[in-house]
């Protein structure tokens, strides 16, 4: 593991290592202080960030590393600088990068170019840090943090076919449990996945609900006519009723009650979303404790 681009750039005993080291990080906060004391890490976002820049940069200075941040495109990376020489020149100065963009291929040409570990904080292909944190928290509420037990639990996906859902299927397809999702017609991945149009048929005797806004960043004017075609996706709580009777509910946030989800599911018993967001900020530092070399 030099790199974190996409998740199936980790084996299974990888991605074990990290969310046994992410559980150990929640249960002893202690043990991984000053543990990257000194070191440094470039931390480049093209796009808004709320959990993602807050988990990246509260992970660092848990461990005692130091985020040197340029936000909103202000190093002009492929204008003003080329990626490529962008990767040479931050690998004299930094011990990792972390890039949040927009096309995949810039994290990859990025990564290409660097002699440093690079981590994707996403793109619009590919969402890892996201994935490890979704396993995480379906772990310990459905397995009791066992993640053998994942080959038991079923997790069913509704709505966009973006970056999560690509993410969620490489987890799937290491860790060994069922996904199923519901897309409408030309919203489906691009990847091999079990995907089927009836919400109601893919939330059956599922442990796990799991959604995303119907608009990503960058899919702005499509949002009045992408309404219309989710309107039968959304999370309510009759759907939720057609899954386990403990089913927890999932998002990775931001959410827009009463468009892809119900006030009533997002903010009833079966939500796990804030425990699911504050284990982005465990995983990420699994993530940098291992490609710092400091685990």
């Amino acid at each position: 593991m030099n790199d974190l681009l996409r998740i199936s750039d980790v084996t299974r005993a990888e991605f074990i290592e990290l969310l046994d080291l992410a559980a150990k990080a929640k249960a002893d906060p202690g043990f991984v202080r000053a543990s990257a004391d000194g070191r440094s890490v470039a931390v480049i976002f093209e796009k808004p960030s709320l959990r993602t820049r807050f988990s990246v940069e509260a992970a660092l200075a848990r461990i005692g590393a130091h985020p040197i941040g340029a936000y909103d495109r202000e190093v002009g990376l492929g204008q003003r600088e080329s990626l490529h020489d962008a990767g040479h020149v931050l690998s004299r100065y930094v011990d990792a990068i972390v890039m949040r963009t927009f096309a995949h291929s810039r994290c990859e040409e990025l990564a290409d170019a660097a002699s440093v570990p690079v981590i994707n904080a996403l793109s619009d292909e590919h969402h890892p840090l996201q994935a490890l944190a979704d396993v995480m928290t379906i772990a310990e509420a459905c397995c009791d943090g066992d993640i053998n037990a994942l080959a038991h639990v079923k997790v069913a996906y509704i709505g966009d076919g973006n970056n999560v859902a690509r993410s969620l299927i490489d987890a799937a397809d290491l860790l060994g449990f069922e996904l199923v999702l519901a897309c409408p017609i030309g919203h489906e991945p691009s990847v091999k996945a079990l995907v089927l149009t009836d919400p109601i048929e893919a939330v059956a005797d599922s442990d796990v609900v799991y959604t995303d806004v119907w608009t990503s960043m960058g899919q702005e004017d499509e949002a009045a006519a992408r309404a219309r075609t989710f309107e039968p996706y959304r999370i309510t709580p009759e759907l939720m009723s057609r899954a386990k009777r403990d089913a927890i509910f999932l998002h990775c946030l931001p959410a827009h009650r009463g468009e892809e989800v119900d006030a009533a599911v997002i903010d009833g018993p079966a939500s796990r979303v804030f425990d699911q967001a504050e284990n982005r900020l465990h995983t990420t530092l699994a993530v940098f404790l291992k490609l710092l070399g400091s685990a």
